[in-house]
This record gives structure tokens, sequence and C-alpha cells, in this order.
């Protein structure tokens, strides 16, 4: 029987110690512990409150504890941390309860406890989600995610369903995943219509049985993201990223869809590579169909989105579990960085707030080093940095920066009422010329000479290499 000990008695704690009152043939509540001197001495499930969690240590010790369970969501990163370093050092089992945009209402809170990852060290607490606004932006509508089946698009429809819509339509060329979703909101929001498609955003008659369904409002999530495999493949990134977006701009002005939401990134700021260019100049396509269509066009910059596949967390954790070393480019390199829920409903909320030729961005707080965000992966992992594991500098990698930004005029940026949602006013006009880029798409003038193509669209981007 496990000796527990619980870490916050407010209403996660008390959530928690009834659970575990549930389960007293596996489980054995010692008491719990609590910042506040006040709570002191309260009974919470029949278990006392018998301390301060500064005397973790000794609280261990004294008790034989062998699982910690912290029931503070969003809890300051430094308690934290020294939370994983006495749990580490004693070496007992550390859990945290999810943070209320993880939290899934179809599962008992115990049974979603999980180990504490480099995401709770953000060190800010997650973005809280106007639901009312959210609510009248969504219940009743029809709406369709492209990229559906990605991480994003995936949990854009997660969070979309709780909120009663009409009808999800999912489209994306990965079957698999897409079938496991379309498994995942049956089995969960049966009364919320789910049509999945299988379809390239790159061949614009593949995209009118979706578009058949009538959609009032549009996520695009589809786009080639990773930074070192577009450098290499600039044309397939422009096929993709402008191209596809192109093709699902025009369909949303034909179809008079009422919004459409373009996913961008910050690095679309002054890009240095062929992944930045292209959402950059998918931003400004983005922003000439709101001064050519009816409907309200917006995008959304996300920075590095943690869990996401391809992203470095899951790359560091995968290296771990191998037993090799982990790479970092540079000692100094940042990025910003936000969870999967929260670039999500960044996204809804946006959706559902913009009025057009708009550009939205999450203040994700201060950017953090790589370099600290290895040492937390091998430290959260129980392992010594230097003895278990090294890590590696590898020098930057082609179109790599040290530091990312967030916007190109940051004097013009305002925050959206209390929350930490950042405008940026957008007064560019745009002025390409579509007939003559949707002749270059088709005639594919970009084959020979892909950077040199999105140079003449996007003034900014700079590169290093020669063609």
């Amino acid at each position: 029987m496990k000796n527990i000990l619980i870490i916050g008695a407010s209403s996660g704690g008390h959530l928690i110690a009834d659970a575990i009152a549930a389960h007293k043939d596996r489980y054995n509540l010692v008491g719990l512990l609590d910042g506040d001197p006040s709570q002191h001495g309260n009974i919470v499930s029949g278990v006392e409150v018998i301390g301060n969690y500064d005397n973790l240590e000794d609280t261990i010790e004294e008790h034989r504890i062998d699982e910690v369970i912290v029931a503070i969501a969003n809890l300051n990163k430094d308690i934290l941390y020294k939370f994983v370093d006495v749990t580490t050092k004693s070496d007992v089992g550390l859990r945290i309860i999810p943070s209320t945009l993880e939290k899934n209402t179809h599962d008992e809170l115990f049974h979603q406890l999980r180990q504490v990852n480099a995401a709770d060290l953000l060190g800010r607490p997650s973005l809280a989600l106007n639901e009312d606004i959210v609510s009248e932006g969504i219940v009743g509508k029809t709406i369709l995610v492209t990229g559906a089946a990605g991480s994003i698009g995936s949990e854009i429809i997660r969070q979309l369903v709780k909120f009663n819509p009409k009808k999800i339509i999912a489209l994306d060329i990965n079957e698999n995943d897409l079938y496991l979703l379309e498994l995942f909101i049956r089995r969960y929001f049966k009364a919320v219509e789910f049509k999945a498609y299988i379809s390239n955003i790159r061949e614009i008659d593949s995209l009118i049985p979706a578009f058949n369904e009538r959609p009032e409002m549009i996520f695009h999530a589809a786009a080639h993201k990773h930074v070192p495999l577009m450098e290499t493949a600039p044309v397939e990134a422009i096929k993709n990223n402008i191209l596809g977006t192109l093709n699902v701009l025009q369909m949303t002005a034909e179809y008079a869809v009422d919004t459409f939401v373009l996913i961008s990134s910050d690095k679309a700021v002054n890009p240095t590579n062929v992944m930045g260019a292209t959402k950059r100049f998918a931003e400004k396509l983005t922003a000439l169909y709101s001064q050519l269509a009816d409907g309200k066009y917006m995008s959304v910059r996300f920075g590095n989105v943690l869990g996401s596949k391809g992203s470095v967390i899951p790359i560091f954790k995968t290296l771990i579990e191998e037993g090799r070393d982990l790479t970092v480019t540079h000692p100094d390199t940042t990025r910003y960085f936000m969870t999967i829920p929260e670039a999500a409903q960044l996204v809804i909320e946006v959706g559902c707030r913009g009025q057009g030729n708009d550009l939205f961005m999450l203040d994700m707080g201060e950017p953090i080093k790589i370099m600290e965000l290895a040492e937390q992966v091998i430290k959260l992992s129980g392992l010594t940095q230097g003895r278990d594991i090294k890590i590696i500098i590898t020098g930057l990698r082609p179109g790599e920066k040290l530091h990312e930004e967030l916007f190109y005029e940051p004097d013009n940026v305002e925050r959206i009422e209390n929350t930490k949602i950042l405008w940026a006013k957008n007064s560019e006009i745009i002025t390409i010329d579509l007939k003559k880029l949707q002749s270059e798409l088709e005639n594919k003038v970009y084959i020979d000479q892909p950077r040199a193509f999105l140079k003449s669209y996007v003034e900014s981007y700079q590169w290093d290499e020669q063609e």
C-alpha cells in the first residue's frame, strides 16, 4: 500500500483526498501540506493538514512517503522546482493535477494525475478562456478545421466540441490520426455531428466535399512547420503553406464563409527561414482576402508549442529514453513557448473575437532558454547532467535565429481587455496581384528559385545561402 502526501489543501486537494478515500485498499493518505498557515490543523476527508510544504523533505522522511501529489494548478515554477528537487533526492514519486485547460470532464480527476513536465515550468499562469464569448461564437455553428489530425488541429476540435457546435468538419490527409480523432469525438461528444474528410489542400477540387457542408467558421491549421526540413524542401513548403492556404482562402470566399482564422508563427516576423517566409506569405494572403471578401479573415501567431509533434520536448524525451545525449544548437538560444491547450484556446477565442484583417498573439511571458529547458527535462527524468547525460552544443542550423520576434511594429500592439491576447493593428494595404500569383503557382515558376520567389512577395525575408 502506497503512503500518499498531498500538497495543497484547497479545492484540488479536497478532490484528490476524496478520491484516495475511495481507494483505501491501495492508497494510504498520510496528510496534506499547505503554504497557508490558516489551513494547518484542518481535517480534509478525515486526514489532517499537517504543516507547510516548506517542510516537504522532513515530512517525506518522517512518514515514509511513497508518492507526493501536487494539487495546486499553475503553481509558481520556482516552488514546483523545489518539489522536483526534494522528491528526486528522496526517491519518491511526484504527480500533479492537470491545469484547467487540460482537464477531461469524462474522467475522475484522480485518474488524470500526471508526471510533472517542462510545460509546468513555463513560469506563468495558463491562458484563461473567456467562455461567454466563445460559447456565443461557437454554439450551433458548423466549423471546418484543416490539419485536423495534427497536434494543434485535433486539440482545437477537442476544445470546440465542449461548446456544442452543430457540426465539426475535420479535414486532413493523415487518415490514421483523423480516424482516431473521429473515434474520440463519437465516443464522448455524440451530440455533435462529426464529418471527416481525407483531402489535400494543395488540390482545390479535393476541398469541395468539405466546403459543401457549408462551414460558417474555418480554422486553417494545415501546414508544413518543421524549420530544418523546410530549408531542404522549400518547394514543398511553398506548395503546402502558400498554394494550400490560397486554395482554402479561395474556397472560403466562394462559399461566403463568415470567419477564417490562419494559424501562423512567430517565425513569420523578419523571417530567416523558408517556413517563416511561407507563413508570412500566408498572413499577407489572409490580409488580402480581408480586403477583397466579405468575411472576417484573421491570423494568429504562435510561439513554439510544447508537446506538439516534432517540438523540442518530445525530441529531448526520446533522446533520454534511448540513452543519448541532448543536443542544443546554441547556449543562448531562446524561444517563446505555449502549451497545446493554450494554443488551441487562443485560436478559438480569437476566432470569436476578431473582426477581420486582425493579427493576434498570446502574451507568452519571457522567452525561455533552450539550454535551461534541456536541463529541466534531464532533472524531471530523474537524471544528473554531466554524470548520466550530457548537453552537446551543435551550432545554429540553416535559417535558425538566436532569438525570435513577435511583431513587426511592437508599438502598435494592444492587449485585448484584461486577457493575455495581444492584438496588432494592421493598417498595411496588401497589393498582391492574385491573377499573377495564381499563374506563377500554376506554372510552378518557384521550382528553380524558391527563395527568390518568396523574397519577391515577402520583402522582410532574408537568407544566408546562395541558390
